[in-house]
């Protein structure tokens, strides 16, 4: 089956989805953004993202056709350091839309706004700032509400073909938590440098499905971001690993366990009296005080096979979804 020369630049072969790590830029990019004087000197690229990731991305507009010529970044920072969009932007002279509430960088990028984003407001703000409706690149992380500023952005009818959203691998890769929301409570918006935010690679996952998109890739440990692309660009012949072997044990990101233990002690005694705190007790505390549990649905846990009774109209949905339906599974499961 090949799919619409309008959809690809170049026929993808079946294997273009697997192993993508491997065209992460190499280059030490973290160092780059210490100091002001440093900051200021990198701020001319060419490459921007904290570990990579922007060469993954390049991967896979070598084949999916940038029609759109445009990208959407929510939580942009300066829009230079730790940027996912920057050199794709740069490099196809795309538009975009970049926003960040927390701007104190020694240098910003004209293009960066300044607004607070909320659920309530992300399409607005995306209205505001002239963004289509269907767009190339979406970068996702705010460290706080992500999911649900994701789950009023698909809501509203937006379309990336590509999406890159940081996850909190805490949770393990079939646990589906999402960080609790309040807008009455500051602390449920606020980035507070633990754990207790975003939501587990399996919510997102599910949240994504239900949009028609797939989950292709997760990156290793220490860079807690998920990939997704639109089902447009996927054929049933193309190859892409499950969320198991992407996300096999969960972990706390190194730069949060502090934070975590402050936070769960709530006074300099019990962190001083526990130096070695328990990451399994962090996690248990968190999820009871700060996260919700969604439930699995039957159409994800079909697709890893859990439960082989599941009803043939499940089946039919998912096919039909998936835009793998033709007339050979249809005699078979009408």
């Amino acid at each position: 089956m090949n799919l619409s020369e309008k959809i690809f630049k170049k026929q993808p072969n079946d294997n273009w989805l697997i192993d993508l790590d491997q065209y992460r830029i190499k280059e030490k990019i973290k160092d780059k953004w210490k100091g002001p004087d440093n900051f200021i000197k990198n701020c001319k690229g060419p490459w921007f993202s904290d570990d990579g990731e922007e060469g993954v991305l390049l991967h896979l507009f070598e084949y999916i056709n940038d029609r759109h010529k445009f990208a959407v970044d929510i939580g942009a920072a300066s829009g230079y350091g730790g940027s996912q969009v920057r050199h794709l932007v740069d490099k196809y002279n795309w538009g975009s839309t970049e926003i960040d509430g927390m701007l104190s960088f020694p240098k910003i990028h004209p293009r960066v706004k300044d607004e607070w984003v909320t659920p309530d407001n992300i399409c607005s703000l995306l209205d505001k700032y002239k963004t289509p409706k269907e767009f190339d690149l979406l970068s996702l992380d705010i460290d706080s509400i992500d999911w649900y500023v994701l789950k009023k952005l698909l809501e509203g009818n937006f379309k990336p073909s590509v999406a890159i959203i940081e996850f909190n691998p805490m949770f393990e890769y079939n646990e589906s938590y999402v960080r609790r929301y309040d807008l009455n409570l500051e602390e449920n918006i606020i980035k507070d440098g633990t754990s207790r935010y975003g939501a587990s690679a399996k919510a997102y996952e599910l949240l994504m499905n239900k949009y028609n998109y797939t989950l292709i890739h997760i990156f290793p440990k220490g860079v807690n971001n998920l990939l997704f692309i639109s089902n447009d660009f996927i054929s049933p012949t193309m190859k892409i690993n499950t969320i198991k072997d992407m996300h096999p044990t969960a972990y706390i990101e190194k730069h949060k366990i502090i934070g975590n233990r402050k936070s769960i002690c709530d006074n300099d005694r019990c962190f001083a009296d526990h130096p070695e705190f328990d990451n399994k007790k962090v996690k248990e505390v968190f999820i009871k005080k700060y996260f919700n549990n969604l439930p699995i649905s039957e159409h994800s846990s079909w697709k890893e096979g859990k439960y082989p009774e599941i009803n043939l109209e499940a089946v039919k949905e998912i096919f039909i979804d998936q835009k793998y339906f033709n007339e050979f599974t249809r005699k078979n499961i009408s």
